[in-house]
């Protein structure tokens, strides 16, 4: 018989394993007795998880405090090495961080009602994000206020609570804390699926109900009016209410009548089957993912659209892009172009932020050349970490591997330029490379198109 793990790490991993092995329950309410079980065994690794995590931070000062690095700088890159062990980016890395350190410091019963599983993390993390700009000796009294009235709330309803006693216990701090979130206003999109995205205004309460509110009645009037046939379906299909007020939202934010026409540039990758014959593979937005190659092509043909081709060549068995180089310092723009192209958004593990720096892996003041292999395309926050002390990159076009202070490695490999074709599929095409580009020569070439979309209003 196997003894029982002593160490955190190896219980944890004895305990996975178990788990993974589970018998078949022999009725309903031993199934919903295990469900509960198990969430409530979730709450307490997350309350233990969140107790090492500050226990790191607390090592990390006390160590970089005897290395003479000065206050300010202590802990640099940490939240990223946080990130990262739990799987996610650095931003949410910091977000942890901050809710391990507020538990630990300033909210113990808080933190028992998640070892206990009255909570989840999820919960947790709305408390401690409405208490965030308190003082320390106010976070402790609305942990107490709030302590034995966590049962029945849902993550929203628990942050309007808490959110009511951080108010009225700080309340000159309440109305500073809203001039600086005033102050971090700002849009953002994420992809979603089919072809769709989700635009994202942080703006103040009174104008988000504005907004709301003005669509609202707008696309009130235009379903009572009878007119509600979609001006982009050819078969006139009539639009619900839902669908007139996205199309209002389009037209007001981009000052057009026609919801397809959009003033942006976008880069489309293809390939050649797919954009001039019946070929299947999916389409490839730079930066937001899969789109049917029939829905690309409609976008193409708009004749509101200006549009460029330009040929982009990949190595068959896997679809990556080919080398290219530069002597210079700075990224010429088909090598930049191309970089975004292959890694997507940021190349950190972990992290989905859009591409917003190319990096010199190897740093030119270390004799880093400006070259495909030595380039990667970061977000603003992961090419700031990767300067800290203890972090290095470690690239080829195909992979890239960050280490971090602590030891820990951490690999991304470089997905094909277009996803879901199927290796080999086609004969070689015609071997003449573009002017800009210097393909490898131990490998012949495939080829895909990447369409630039400046769609104009």
């Amino acid at each position: 018989m196997k003894n029982f793990p002593t160490s955190l790490a190896a219980e944890a991993t004895f305990l996975r394993d178990g788990l993974a092995v589970l018998d078949p329950v022999k009725s309903q309410a031993e199934a919903i007795d295990d469900i509960r079980a198990l969430e409530e065994l979730k709450a307490a690794c997350a309350a233990a998880q969140a107790r090492r995590t500050a226990e790191l931070e607390a090592l990390r000062h006390e160590e970089e405090k005897a290395r003479g690095v000065p206050k300010a700088r202590r802990g640099n890159g940490l939240a990223a090495e946080v990130g990262l062990a739990r799987g996610q980016s650095p931003a949410r890395g910091t977000k942890y961080l901050t809710l391990a350190r507020t538990l630990e410091d300033d909210m113990p019963l808080t933190k028992n009602a998640l070892a206990l599983g009255q909570i989840n993390e999820e919960r947790a993390q709305a408390v401690v994000n409405e208490v965030s700009w308190l003082a320390p000796e106010h976070r402790s009294e609305v942990d107490e206020l709030m302590a034995g009235k966590f049962e029945g709330l849902g993550p929203r309803k628990l942050a309007g609570k808490v959110r009511a006693h951080a108010e009225r216990l700080d309340l000159h701090g309440a109305v500073a804390r809203n001039e600086i979130a005033h102050s971090e206003r700002r849009v953002t999109v994420r992809p979603a699926a089919y072809g769709m995205a989700y635009v994202t205004a942080l703006v103040s309460t009174q104008q988000a109900v504005g907004i709301l509110a003005t669509l609202t009645r707008d696309a009130n009037s235009v379903i009572n009016s009878g007119e509600t046939a979609d001006p982009t379906d050819p078969t006139g299909q009539p639009r619900t209410h839902g669908q007139v007020m996205a199309d209002l939202f389009v037209q007001r934010v981009n000052g057009q009548t026609s919801p397809q026409a959009v003033p942006a540039e976008v880069l489309v990758v293809m390939t050649d089957e797919a954009l001039f014959g019946e070929g299947d593979t999916p389409a490839w937005i730079a930066g937001h993912g899969p789109v049917p190659a029939e829905l690309a092509k409609r976008w193409i043909a708009n004749p509101q659209a200006e549009m460029s081709l330009r040929r982009v060549f990949t190595r068959p068995k896997d679809h990556q892009l080919v080398a290219m180089e530069s002597r210079s310092r700075s990224f010429p723009a088909i090598l930049r172009r191309m970089v975004v192209l292959r890694d997507d958004t940021c190349r950190t593990p972990f992290c989905d932020a859009p591409i917003k720096e190319i990096d010199h892996v190897v740093p030119v003041h270390e004799g880093g050349p400006t070259s495909w292999e030595n380039a990667s395309g970061l977000c603003a926050a992961c090419n700031k970490i990767k300067e800290h002390t203890g972090w290095t990159h470690q690239a080829t076009p195909e992979r890239l591997s960050v280490t971090t202070p602590t030891g820990h490695q951490y690999a991304k490999d470089t997905g094909p330029v277009l996803e879901g074709i199927p290796p080999d599929r086609r004969e070689p095409p015609d071997k003449r490379p573009l002017p800009e580009l210097r393909l490898s020569t131990d490998c012949y070439t495939t080829t895909e198109w990447t369409a630039t979309l400046r769609i104009a209003a």
